[in-house]
Formats: structure tokens, sequence, C-alpha cells
């Protein structure tokens, strides 16, 4: 399945620019520091963009983007980032990262002064490390004063010292919080849809999740069912498998275990563990004892019923895979594409080969594209693209350059 035909990403994190067309899987390969999970993060957010920076395993904003500084959201040197999404048949979903020292730049001038000068909620003021966190407990202390003070007689006095502290406290409290908007780093996210206004968030100080500028609430917006998962991203086993139950889609992935590994009988919940049942055990495993291969695949096929008609992001999945599950695991990618677009980084020359052998017996060939990337002496980072079928015809130099890595 292909929902994104086309991706352009300029000047994000370490990519000074790079484009591809895109087939139903996708797999990136390359050395380290080439940007293969810059990539995955890129279309994740620009998707992300189009159901307020939230994917169906409700993986957030700063998930994506934890880092120690915003800065190197950029490419360094530049202020501008941009991804670039050709979507469906005509539609164009465009991500804009615009980075400001201070105060904000003019394309979203309008909407950010109109988000400062709203009544800010409480809640709102702590997302800054800052001082005045005293007074905002002084206030609720004033608060609870208040509600003591407005039950008995003879207080007026009292009650009106209470209420000009508590009014002073609030305004120097709001006009901190405006101060602290303006004048801290930031990086702007402005999302479109076809030149269409849908979103804008500020990430700062890794609050990217708080200061939401705008958002276009429209029934005509599409979202596009979407999941990531890395090392460094994503949910637990266990998380996945409530999720499942919730949307009554954990017997769909119980048949896909059972199909394909002929040892597997069941899984359940007890006590807060998962419980796996195995042919010819008289007790179930828990889940938390069996190895992080076995939990790798399974998080994985986990995952496949959540994006129907949507798109799947894997980071290096063979991460702690013994090689003999990598055999299902190319067998459940290729029978997901089917409803689903995959994009994948990796290091596993194995992977590949099944991929691409599975591929070829099952008609699919052309359904896979390979983006190879190599870092040139200068720092350029060279890409290149093979079809599918390129890609079984020139597997040993692929193989070579892997070995490589």
């Amino acid at each position: 399945m292909n929902i994104i035909k086309n991706v352009e990403i300029t000047n994000y994190k370490g990519i000074e620019e790079t484009q591809f067309s895109c087939g139903s899987i996708n797999i990136i390969v390359g050395p380290n520091n080439t940007g293969k999970s810059s990539i995955l993060e890129s279309i994740w957010m620009a998707v992300a963009s189009l159901n307020d920076f939230e994917d169906n395993l409700e993986t957030h904003l700063t998930d994506i983007t934890e880092t120690e500084d915003i800065r190197h959201l950029i490419r360094q040197g530049k202020q501008k980032s941009t991804v670039a999404l050709e979507i469906f048949e005509n539609d164009k979903i465009t991500l804009d990262l615009l980075y400001s020292k201070k105060n904000y730049p003019e394309e979203v001038a309008e909407f950010f002064l109109t988000f400062i000068n709203r009544t800010p909620k409480f809640d709102d003021f702590y997302q800054f490390k800052t001082d005045f966190r005293r007074s905002l407990l002084e206030l609720r202390v004033l608060e609870r004063r208040l509600d003591r003070l407005s039950g008995k007689t003879g207080s007026k006095e009292n009650l009106d010292k209470v209420l000009k502290r508590v009014s002073e406290n609030i305004e120097s409290a709001i006009e901190e919080y405006k101060s602290r908007l303006i004048e801290s780093e930031k990086i702007f996210l402005i999302s479109n849809l076809n030149n269409n206004l849908i979103s804008i968030r500020a990430v700062m100080d890794g609050n990217a999740d708080r200061l939401s500028i705008f958002n276009e609430e429209s029934p005509s917006i599409q979202k596009i069912p979407m999941i990531i998962s890395s090392p460094h991203i994503g949910k637990d086993v266990s998380e996945i498998y409530k999720k499942l139950v919730n949307t009554k889609k954990l017997a769909e992935v119980l048949d896909i275990l059972k199909n394909k590994m002929p040892y597997f009988e069941d899984i359940r919940e007890a006590d807060g563990d998962l419980l796996v049942l195995l042919e010819n055990l008289d007790e179930p495993l828990p889940l938390s004892s069996m190895g992080d291969g076995f939990k790798a695949l399974l998080k994985l096929v986990f995952m496949a019923p959540l994006i129907k008609n949507g798109i799947a992001l894997f980071e290096e999945p063979e991460t702690s895979m013994h090689p003999g599950y990598l055999n299902i695991l190319a067998k459940e990618i290729l029978s997901s594409s089917e409803y689903s677009q995959i994009f994948i980084s990796t290091h596993s020359l194995e992977l590949i080969e099944y991929l691409l052998e599975k591929a070829k017996k099952s008609g699919k060939i052309e359904s896979i594209k390979i983006l190879k990337l190599r870092r040139l002496t200068e720092g350029y980072i060279e890409r290149e693209i093979f079809s599918g079928k390129e890609a079984a015809e020139e597997i040993e130099m692929i193989k070579t350059d892997l070995r490589g890595f």
C-alpha cells in the first residue's frame, strides 16, 4: 500500500537535502550518522501533525524530539527545516521547522501573540523551570485562605488584603509567563495540508506537547493511522497488548502468531505480567523471563493490526532478534504491506535478503524500494535508490557496502 508517494527533507538535523519516491516497503540502509533515524523521525512528525502530533500508540512529539538542545532539530547554521510529503493522489503535507533564538518569526506572529495574550491556565506555568513556581504555590495557599475566610463573618478587611495579594501575584506570574514565552529559545513547527494551515506548535525546553499555538479542528482532515518503534521510542509490549484488547484485535494477532510459530499457543495477562503458553510446556512462561529477540518480534507483530491503511516506521527492528526470527519478521512485513506502508532502517543483511527473496516469490518485488545512504569525505551524504528488482540484482554490491558499516 502506498500512502506516501514522495519524501523531501531539507535541513533536518544532519540531513542537508534528500528526496526519494516511496514503495509499499521502504528500506533505509547506511552507516551510523547518515540520517536513517532522522528520516523516520521527520516522516513521523509530518504525518502526526495532522493528528495533533500523536500516533496510534499515543507516541507524542516529546518522545520524538527528546534532546538536550532543541537547536539540533535544524541543521547547523540554518534557521529553517522543511519536510514535504506527497500523499494519496494529489495531497501534500508540508511541515516547516523555524528556529527562533528569542521572540518569534514573522510567519507565526499573529498566532503566537494571540496565544500568549490569552488568559493562561494555571498548569501552563509549570512548563518552565523558574523561581516563580514558588509564587504559584503561594497562590494556592492564598486560595485556601480565601475559602476559609469567605465562610466567616467580620473578616472583610482580611479578605480584601488576601484578594489584593492574590491579584498582584497572578498579574506578576502572568507577566513573567509571557516574558518567558517571548524570550525563550524556540522552534516553531508549522504544518500545512495543500497550503492550508493545520497546526502550529512551539518546542522549547523539552516541553513540545505543552505549547499548541494553533490547531485546526476540521472533519475534512484525514488522519492517517501511524506507529513508530525504535530502541529509543515506542511502547512496552504490555501496553500494546492492552491496546489490542481494547480495540478487540487481539484474536487476529494470536492467529498470526500461531500460523508463524507452530509452538506458540496463547498469551494472557495475569497479575500485571503477560504469560506465554508454548506447546509441550506444562506451565506458561512470564514474558519478562523470555529473550529480548522474542519480545521484539512479539511487539512488531502486535503493532500490525493497529495500522491498517496506515504507516509503520521501524528503526532497526532486528535489534536483539535471534536470526531465526528474521524469517518470520520478513513474512510479517511483507504481509502487512498489503494494507499498510512500511519504512524500515536496518543494518541486517539477512533481513534484506529474506524480504527480497519472499517478495520475489510472491510477485511483489516491485513493492520494495531501498534507499542507500553514504557519507562522503567532505561530509555530504550521498543517496542511491534501488527498486526491489534492482536490489535483488545488485545484492552482492549492497552486501559489500553493508559489511563496511
